[in-house]
């Protein structure tokens, strides 16, 4: 099931996923759409409609069967209220006379359609390799184009086309690939769709990928069973960048599961989504959505005042020709003077002592003050921000908490500047292009479930 051919194993059959998340607050629950033990795949959003696949039997439709004796899937369609789908699941694209596979369904800004299915020409599906025809939209009993620019022995599936239609991202076994699967991308040209480029080895690996999905923030969305983290089918995000692709970051474990998850579709604003799972034992439609608190105050991060002029008033007695000041501080630093500068290294507790010298000896004469100065840090959460922030890179910010006074913080929110949201005391991202951003913490207290403190940094990304 994890050969290409039925690839788009999900393509046929039946992918498997779980759901994790990387610590962020994040609701998720199956939709059980067609219901019993038919599978449902690849949700996609378009038109306030979610478009899907099922290998559910349907009444109006010719019953097909693949060689293992499972029905072929279709693609259908529920109206939304709001996020949640609503009603009945009625068929799309569907005629009695296709006896194929459909998958996957996405629209490009035009409102064509992209249909991931077997070989239109194989009356019987029994192994025929997948690609992605073009439908017109309102075109549904046209039998559709398949992309020539495609390898016709090869399977190709499960698009994305950007939102300004430009390039096409998909799945394919193509030869020469890196591995089971890999990701490649068609640029659209006057002619229609170029020749597919493979991603390279900093999304594709020995394993698959597949399920790609492009949103509008310039994310790019995958599937892959093939790096270090990866639990079965993951979900990871990477950017396009100057040089190529960004290094995928894995995304929220609370939508990764130690099963298979695929088949992202994602909210423009990045608050809700579906994905594909596995996780109960068969291919569903899960439904998530962020519970993320939100902070209306929010503080710029301050730094400890280190810095001191000390001046002691009553060494103006002194006949300075004769006697002098010396400040001594419990760092190892002495300063000489009635008036010093002197700056600490850290916070801390610090004794400060006066003494009075006789200049023709240098002996101390005796003491004329001491002081205790505690440099504490602002009550505030504090950021610890990386050096050298590039675009395209990795990059991960930690909380320091010692400067919280008598706020126990229950847990930690960032938002990340480029729309990004995560929970927890470290937070991972990458930015996709250079610039200002800025980093938002806050916690909430763990006693009164209430209070709330919220920091921000404004950190600059090179290129």
């Amino acid at each position: 099931m994890r050969h290409i051919r039925n690839i788009i194993a999900v393509v046929a059959g039946i992918l498997t996923l779980t759901v994790a998340s990387r610590a962020q607050e994040i609701n998720i629950r199956p939709l059980n759409l067609m219901g019993g033990d038919a599978n449902a795949i690849y949700p996609f959003v378009y038109d306030s409609t979610l478009y899907f696949a099922s290998d559910q039997k349907w009444d109006l439709m010719k019953t097909y069967y693949d060689q293992r004796g499972r029905h072929l899937y279709q693609l259908f369609k529920m109206k939304l209220k709001g996020q949640i789908p609503s009603g009945t699941p009625t068929p799309y694209f569907v005629r009695a006379d296709r006896p194929y596979n459909q998958y996957a369904i996405c629209f490009d800004p035009d409102g064509s359609a992209y249909i991931t299915q077997n070989n239109m020409n194989a009356s019987v599906v029994r192994g025929a390799p997948v690609s992605i025809y073009e439908y017109d939209h309102d075109g549904r009993g046209a039998e559709g184009t398949r992309l020539s620019s495609l390898p016709a022995k090869s399977s190709c599936g499960m698009a994305s086309i950007s939102p300004d239609g430009s390039y096409m991202i998909f799945a394919s076994d193509m030869r020469g690939g890196e591995g089971r699967t890999d990701l490649y991308y068609c640029l659209r040209t006057t002619g229609g769709w170029g020749e597919p480029c493979n991603m390279g080895t900093v999304i594709n690996t020995p394993g698959i990928e597949t399920s790609p999905y492009i949103h509008p923030s310039g994310k790019i969305f995958f599937a892959s069973d093939g790096r270090d983290d990866s639990q079965g089918l993951d979900l990871f995000y990477t950017y396009k960048t100057k040089d190529g692709f960004a290094e995928p970051v894995k995304f929220d474990d609370v939508v990764n599961s130690m099963k298979d998850d695929y088949g992202l579709y994602y909210s423009q604003d990045e608050k809700w989504g579906y994905i594909t799972s596995n996780r109960d034992g068969k291919d569903n439609i899960y439904f998530f959505e962020r519970t993320f608190p939100t902070f209306e105050e929010c503080e710029p991060m301050e730094e400890p005042e280190m810095c001191y002029t000390l001046y002691e008033s009553s060494a103006e007695n002194y006949d300075t020709t004769t006697y002098e000041c010396i400040w001594k501080f419990s760092d190892g630093v002495e300063a000489k003077g009635i008036e010093v500068d002197h700056c600490f290294e850290k916070v801390g507790k610090y004794t400060i002592e006066l003494n009075v010298i006789d200049r023709t000896t240098d002996e101390e004469m005796f003491s004329l003050a001491q002081y205790e100065l505690e440099i504490e840090l602002p009550d505030q959460v504090r950021i610890v921000v990386p050096e050298n922030i590039k675009a395209g890179k990795p990059v991960t910010f930690t909380v320091n908490t010692s400067g919280l006074k008598d706020f126990p913080p229950l847990d930690f929110y960032w938002e990340m500047g480029n729309g990004e949201q995560i929970k927890g005391s470290q937070a991972t991202t990458t930015f996709a292009t250079p610039g200002t951003y800025r980093v938002k913490c806050g916690t909430i207290d763990a006693r009164t479930r209430v209070d709330k403190r919220c920091t921000y940094v404004d950190v600059t990304v090179e290129k």
